[in-house]
């Protein structure tokens, strides 16, 4: 390169052409190495014929628009045990109630029992815990 400067009095003869470089936020450098099986292959290519796109754009744009449900920290384990046992212990003070003949008190504790499960279905969906629970159910019968 040099040489040909110097021999053309430092003019530049190489040839402009050739694709323009990326701006940098255009460029693409981070790779990630995914391995799939067979069938998970044969199900990837299935999903982006129908999508009418190559395999690997399809699974760009997958990982891109993809939701992807967080796994329960230990923390909320621990509390989802804590109120399934709090369920259970109702649960048992409920079926003595009844047997021992305190009808209100069976009343009281199957309505904990059907808030217990529904906080217990809201924390395993992720739902929202911040709004109350409807203490009324159809499926208590008086």
């Amino acid at each position: 390169m040099e040489e040909t400067n110097r021999k053309n009095g430092g003019i530049d003869t190489r040839r402009a052409g050739g694709r323009p470089k990326l701006a940098r936020y255009e460029r693409r450098n981070h790779h990630h190495k995914v391995s799939y099986n067979d069938e998970e292959e044969n199900i990837i290519q299935y999903k982006a014929e129908q999508a009418g796109k190559p395999d690997d754009v399809y699974l760009h744009e997958a990982g891109l628009d993809a939701v992807v449900q967080a796994h329960m920290s230990d923390e909320n384990i621990e509390q989802l045990r804590d109120v399934c046992g709090m369920a259970n212990n109702t649960n048992q003070i409920a079926h003595q109630a009844n047997a021992g003949g305190f009808v209100s008190v069976r009343f009281k504790a199957e309505r904990l029992i059907i808030s217990l499960t529904e906080l217990i279905r809201r924390i395993l969906r992720g739902g929202d815990l911040s709004e109350p629970i409807s203490t009324t159910d159809d499926r208590i019968t008086h």
